[in-house]
């Protein structure tokens, strides 16, 4: 009688090895799509600056940024970040 042990490895095996061993290839991005995307990730930035000089300016006049700026400051880094690396993404797949 096999044991459950040979029963577990053998099932693994035969699932592991019936799998396809490639992805699926991702579409090429155009040169179009990387300028779209480095325009959406130049914009990204600009926002942040923008953000952020307002937010450097209220405290520059002695004011004290809310929990709501200090949460806009960090989802506009955020969206800068992820709009840098979906730009790098798309564009090293050119």
């Amino acid at each position: 009688m096999m044991s459950i042990r040979t029963f577990v490895a053998t099932a693994f095996a035969a699932t592991t090895l019936t799998l396809p061993t490639g992805a699926v290839a991702a579409p090429t991005a155009t040169p179009a799509d990387c300028a779209s995307a480095q325009a959406a990730a130049d914009q990204a930035d600009d926002d942040f600056e923008a953000v952020k000089k307002d937010y450097l300016a209220q405290i520059a006049d002695g004011g004290h940024p809310d929990a709501s700026q200090r949460q806009a400051l960090a989802d506009a880094d955020v969206e800068r970040s992820t709009a840098r690396a979906e730009a790098e993404r798309i564009c090293n797949s050119v």
